[in-house]
């Protein structure tokens, strides 16, 4: 079957491109930190806003502060990307449809869930921190549109997971009384 061996080949593609964006990710996520705003890739990622910023670049422990707590949320986009790998190194074994890859989907929504909740807590945690010693401090909370969409689709993948694992459970009922 063409389609099948397509299939298979398009995941192994996939399953290499998560895995290299795991291995590029903590790089991304600490070269703001590290190098000059005119060497950055894009801005600030997670919604970090420099323009809070008494100084750029900002003092060796406040760089380390900015790089721990965008490593936090960062650590769950990991844990996404590393399930999806084994989900795509699956789907390149023919395995569509599973146990485990329903516990893979689980694993997605649920890694999903918590970097949105690390990634609210970060955006608060990284106000505190980057202000403590300024005359200037705040608190700044943040819950925007793009933490909305973001709840919405990790929700919905949740959702999905429970389908799957419902209908995998109802497949083996099934396959009993055969």
């Amino acid at each position: 079957m063409k389609s099948l061996s397509e299939l298979s080949r398009l995941s192994r593609w996939f399953s290499y491109i998560c895995l290299l964006l795991l291995v590029l990710l903590p790089i991304y996520l600490m070269h703001h930190w590290l190098l000059s705003p005119a060497h950055w890739i894009d801005g600030m990622p997670l919604g970090f806003d420099i323009s809070h910023f008494e100084s750029w670049p900002p003092s060796p422990f406040k760089q380390f502060l900015g790089i721990a707590l965008t490593l936090i949320p960062g650590f769950f986009i990991a844990q996404v990307l590393n399930n999806l790998r084994k989900l795509f190194g699956l789907y390149a074994q023919g395995i569509f449809f599973s146990s485990l890859v329903i516990n893979f989907y689980n694993k997605i929504a649920t890694a999903a869930l918590r970097f949105i909740i690390a990634w609210i807590f970060a955006q608060t945690a990284m106000s505190i921190a980057m202000s403590y010693d300024t005359s200037w401090a705040f608190v700044s909370v943040t819950f925007t549109h793009s933490h909305v969409a973001a709840l919405f689709i990790a929700l919905v993948l949740k959702f999905i997971a429970w389908v799957m694992q419902i209908a995998y459970k109802l497949e083996k009922e099934n396959q009993s009384f055969v």
